[in-house]
C-alpha cells in the first residue's frame, strides 16, 4: 500500500489512524533517509495510543519503551533506533528480542538495514521524501 502525505500533519494522522487497528505484537521497522519523517510516523501512532508526551528517536539511549494506558491490550511501545548498531546480535545485546511479537506490545525499529534479518514477520514502512513537505509511504505487511 503507498500513501502521499503532504506535510508533517498529514503523516502524524496517518500513523496516528493506523494506530487505532494495531491489535498488539506487530512488529514495525521503518526505513527512509534522515528526516524523511520515521519519527514523526511513530509519534502519530503513538499518539494515536494516548502517548501525548516524550517520544523522541532513541539514537543515544537505543530503545525507549512508552507505556500505553489508554488501551486494554497494548500496554507498552517499544521504540529502537538501530543506526549505530553493527549486527543482530547488538539488537540482541540491547533485550529487544524480549520485546518482539509480545501480545502487550508492538515494536519500532528504525534503520532496520543496520541490523538485517533481526525479525521474521516484519511489518515495513518506507518513507521516501520527494520534497521539504511530501512523503510516500509504503506499508508492506
Amino acid at each position: 500500500m503507498k500513501i502521499i502525505t503532504g506535510s508533517e500533519k498529514e503523516t502524524f494522522v496517518l500513523a496516528s489512524e493506523l494506530a487505532k487497528k494495531a491489535n498488539g505484537g506487530e512488529v514495525y521497522s521503518l526505513s527512509g533517509d534522515l528526516g524523511a519523517g520515521k519519527t514523526v510516523f511513530i509519534r502519530g501512532f503513538c499518539a494515536g495510543l494516548g502517548i501525548k508526551k516524550g517520544v523522541a528517536s532513541p539514537t543515544f539511549v537505543l530503545m525507549k519503551i512508552y507505556p500505553v494506558k489508554k488501551n486494554k491490550t497494548i500496554k507498552q511501545i517499544c521504540h529502537i533506533d538501530a543506526y549505530r548498531l553493527k549486527t543482530k546480535r547488538d539488537l540482541e545485546a540491547i533485550g529487544a528480542q524480549d520485546y518482539f511479537g509480545r501480545a502487550d506490545t508492538i515494536c519500532f525499529i528504525e534503520w532496520p538495514e543496520m541490523v538485517k534479518n533481526f525479525y521474521k514477520r516484519l511489518i515495513q514502512i518506507k518513507i521516501l521524501a520527494k520534497s521539504e513537505e511530501k512523503r510516500i509511504i509504503e506499508i508492506k505487511k
